[in-house]
């Protein structure tokens, strides 16, 4: 079972909360994902209770802890094929970084990896599991596979972001090579509203896309072409990370976000129970 050889620590501003704040990603002897409060007492993802938002993803555990927008951590955390972790969040939400889960994965890979006793569980779908929103408009499934692979489209018509696919075989490389770096994105048109709704305070260009009717803003380039479409399979590697042990599957996302990744996390966590 793979944990950190070492602690690591990424202090930096909340996206939402405009706050700063640090977290420590630790060793761990136990299989999971953990969060740790101010007293030493672990709680594991699997026990969060998952707010229903489009916009980001926030949980609070048993033993106190919140967090918010965690999910690029998440994601690395189940990218690079971690199985065993405790962490300690200073704050109510995860640094934003650059906006992408590299700065996460980049630590990890850094902090590099050995092994303890133990084998974490290895679990798979036996039948597709599906959700929907807006009438079927959002759409995520989930269909047995012995790999775990992604299939995302997103729908911005009328923007310059435009209709997007991708397929990924999420393997350590391929999440740490190419997945990883994508970053979050926004349309301008949208910021009136998020700030309206205390969201976004911390957010710049330095940690996100923003796109006005034109293009990318302040100059910003894409580091590849698909970069947004593939920043949505890090929101979902990071949401399904919730469930625990993310089930080999193709996962097949249509215009899906936050608000339908949880739903699914909710059948994954009843099928596993």
């Amino acid at each position: 079972m793979k944990t950190l050889k070492e602690e690591i620590k990424i202090s930096g501003v909340g996206l939402h909360s405009g706050e700063t704040s640090t977290v420590r990603l630790m060793p761990s002897e136990r299989a999971g994902v953990w969060f740790v409060n101010g007293a030493g007492e672990a709680s594991n993802v699997t026990c969060s209770v998952v707010e229903e938002d489009q916009r980001l993803t926030g949980f609070s555990l048993p033993n106190g802890v919140v967090v918010r927008t965690g999910e690029h951590m998440l994601a690395a955390i189940t990218g690079m094929g971690l199985e065993a972790v405790e962490i300690l969040l200073e704050g109510s939400e995860v640094p934003i970084t650059d906006g992408s889960a590299f700065p996460f994965a980049e630590a990890i890979n850094s902090a590099g990896f050995c092994d303890v006793p133990g084998e974490a569980p290895r679990r798979a779908l036996s039948a597709p599991v599906a959700v929907e929103e807006n009438g079927g408009k959002r759409f995520l499934a989930a269909v047995p596979s012995d790999r775990l692979t992604v299939s995302y489209v997103i729908d911005y018509s009328g923007t310059p972001v435009g209709t997007q696919n991708v397929f990924y075989d999420v393997t350590r490389d391929n999440f740490y090579n190419i997945i990883s770096r994508a970053r979050t994105f926004g349309l301008t048109s949208e910021l009136d509203y998020l700030r309206r709704h205390g969201l976004v305070k911390g957010g710049s260009l330095d940690n996100a896309l923003v796109f006005d009717e034109c293009g990318l803003v302040g100059g910003a380039q894409l580091h590849f072409p698909l970069e947004c479409v593939t920043h949505k399979v890090i929101d979902l590697l990071g949401d399904l990370t919730l469930a625990g042990p993310v089930p080999t599957a193709h996962y097949v996302a249509v215009a899906a976000g936050h608000s339908i990744h949880g739903k699914l996390v909710g059948r994954i966590r009843a099928i596993f129970a």
